[in-house]
């Protein structure tokens, strides 16, 4: 498919492009978003104007950010979503019992993107990506919890659109070791992350499911040194499935 097919209207592709842009960088000038995506300044300049108009940008002595617009637009899409309601307490009491950071995982245009978080408080938060933020399915234990409940077919599709990149030494980069794995995060209900995504962190997942169908997963993070051999496996493990199961009787029941 031509970028023209992909992108009917080029300009907003632009347009997110420098947001997104913004967003890794922090701050920027007009030059070095220009370089950075290829752009003539003064195309870059208009987009940014316009942003600023709009009170999505904040330009700040010669540079330019995201504005917390951004902030409320996602709140408002968080809030608004029924799974995160009826997962937010169940979540925080998690966390609460666990010691460790816990998080809401839904899929995404191939990707898990983290829809709430509880235990902000401790360590292992610093190292996650944040709320909102996106990662491979195949590299987390909440990505691999959700691809167990996904047909042959859907699988196949969220390779060929995502790829399977390797993020450490221990991500799973062959697709039939995946497919392996995904069998058995199916027959027992639980998926594990021992440093596939980050090194230091390790994570045990269990699926959401509604009417047959994955909508989620609830999974429990730490490091290493936090969380191995009995305390994973089997208490923290024991823990993250009772949630999940708590959280899709309250979704049936709706």
């Amino acid at each position: 498919m031509s970028n023209d097919e992909r992108y009917p209207v080029g300009s907003v592709r632009t347009t997110f492009r420098i947001v997104e842009a913004l967003e890794q960088r922090g701050t920027a000038g007009v030059t070095e978003l220009a370089e950075e995506i290829g752009l003539s300044k003064s195309s870059v300049h208009k987009h940014l104007t316009t942003l600023e108009s709009l009170d999505y940008v904040v330009r700040d002595e010669g540079t330019y950010r995201l504005g917390f617009r951004f902030l409320g637009v996602g709140n408002r899409v968080r809030n608004r979503s029924e799974l995160v309601s009826i997962a937010k307490p169940a979540i925080e009491n998690l966390s609460r019992t666990a010691g460790s950071v816990t998080n809401l995982m839904v899929a995404e245009h191939g990707y898990g993107v983290y829809a709430y978080r509880a235990g902000e408080q401790f360590e292992t938060s610093s190292y996650l990506p944040p709320v909102g933020g996106r990662v491979y399915l195949h590299a987390t234990a909440g990505g691999k919890a959700i691809l167990s409940q996904f047909s042959d077919e859907e699988v196949e599709t969220v390779l060929d659109r995502r790829g399977l990149p390797s993020l450490t030494e221990k991500t799973i980069t062959d697709e039939q070791a995946l497919r392996r794995e995904l069998r058995s995060v199916r027959d027992r209900g639980l998926a594990f992350e021992r440093g596939e995504h980050l090194p230091s962190v390790q994570c045990v997942a269990a699926p959401v499911t509604a009417s047959g169908r994955p909508v989620g997963a609830i999974s429990v993070s730490g490091s290493i040194d936090q969380m191995s051999g009995k305390k994973l496996e089997e208490d923290l493990a024991g823990l993250v499935v009772s949630t999940a199961n708590a959280i899709e009787v309250t979704l049936l029941r709706r």
